[in-house]
This record gives structure tokens, C-alpha cells and sequence, in this order.
């Protein structure tokens, strides 16, 4: 038996579910999920209601943050709900570069202009100002992807062809339980029946 189950809803229509959908009872007690549409990479034995909580929180958060949130736990091989749980709630914590997925170039060189022309002003300013021969500005001639390639290999990985994650970000995986993480979402789906 089973059936499509779109979440999040109220634990106790997970609970219907799981009785006449799924068809669990004291003879049949487990369940497996063959089927998720999900941008993280889930175990098919996830508990049912930890992955309501994970679909509550993820209602609240941004397109941007979900998709920043799936990048990093890929890159580190985060699957359990509990670690894409923490990771989600501690979003903010992580320091990244966007980069211009249709823009031309590598990986490494899409990297060096993000960093010159979005967050380091001065540089580019410098290197503008900088002028040679015929009134060309250093920033012509500057090696973006070399710039890139040593940010990368000194200082972050990339999580995606989109987003470079910087290594000083400080998101613990097993920061809070699960229980600690539904408490503070405070959503009258996730009480119990």
C-alpha cells in the first residue's frame, strides 16, 4: 500500500495517512518513502513527522536560502533530516559568493569577478584608477580567474556552479535536536495528536 503525500500538514493527518494509506498497524510498522520531490538528498527511512517539521521550516525560508541551504548540504554530504534541519536554521550563518551561472568563463574566473565587482570596491577602484599605456585601466588586464582560482583554493569550495561557500562559515549540523528545532517553529501542524 501506499500513496502521494504532500507536506507539511497536521500530524494527525499524517497519522491518517500512515493508517489508511500506508496500511500501518501492529502487524506492519515500518514504511519507506520510494518517491520525494525534494532539493535535498533524503534517506528513504526518514521519519514521517521529522520530515514535516524540515517542510514547515522550509516554507519560511527564502528561494535563495533554500537553494543555499540544499548547495551546502550536498557539497558536505549532509542527508539526515536533523543536520538539513540545523542547517537550515542556521542560514544566516553562511558566508557565500553568488556567481553568474550564464556569464562566460570557469568556475574560478566567474569567482574573481564576483569578489572584485561585488564586494571588494576598493580593488576595483584601484585597479581602474590604475592606468596603462593609452589610458587602459589595470582592471583590463587583471587575471580574474587566477584571483578566483586562489580564493578557492585557500579559502572556501563551491557548493554549486552558482555559489562559492567561504570556510569561515560556522554552521554546526548537530547544533539543536529536532525537538529543539520544532519548539522554536512554534507551528500548530507539528503538535501532537
Amino acid at each position: 500500500m501506499g500513496d502521494w503525500l504532500n507536506l507539511p500538514i497536521s500530524n494527525s493527518e499524517i497519522d491518517a495517512f500512515l493508517k489508511t494509506k500506508v496500511g500501518l498497524n501492529k502487524q506492519y510498522e515500518e514504511l519507506a518513502i520510494h518517491d520525494c520531490e525534494s532539493d535535498f538528498n533524503l534517506c528513504e527511512y526518514e521519519n514521517l513527522y521529522d520530515l514535516n517539521v524540515l517542510a514547515v521550516k522550509l516554507e519560511q525560508m527564502s528561494e535563495a536560502e533554500k537553494t543555499l541551504a540544499a548547495a551546502y548540504c550536498s557539497a558536505n554530504g549532509l542527508k539526515d533530516i536533523s543536520s538539513v534541519l540545523n542547517v537550515c536554521e542556521q542560514i544566516n550563518d553562511l558566508s557565500y559568493v553568488e556567481l553568474d551561472a550564464d556569464s562566460w568563463g570557469s568556475k574560478e574566473e566567474k569567482l574573481g569577478y564576483a569578489l572584485i565587482d561585488n564586494d571588494n570596491s576598493d580593488l576595483k577602484a584601484t585597479l581602474e584608477q590604475c592606468k596603462l599605456g593609452d589610458g587602459v585601466s589595470a582592471y583590463t588586464y587583471f587575471d580574474f580567474e587566477a584571483y578566483g582560482c586562489d580564493v578557492a583554493l585557500n579559502y572556501g569550495y563551491f557548493a554549486s556552479d552558482e555559489l562559492f561557500i567561504v570556510s569561515n562559515s560556522d554552521i554546526d549540523p548537530k547544533l539543536y535536536t529536532i525537538q529543539e528545532l520544532k519548539e522554536t517553529l512554534n507551528n500548530p501542524r507539528l503538535e501532537a495528536t
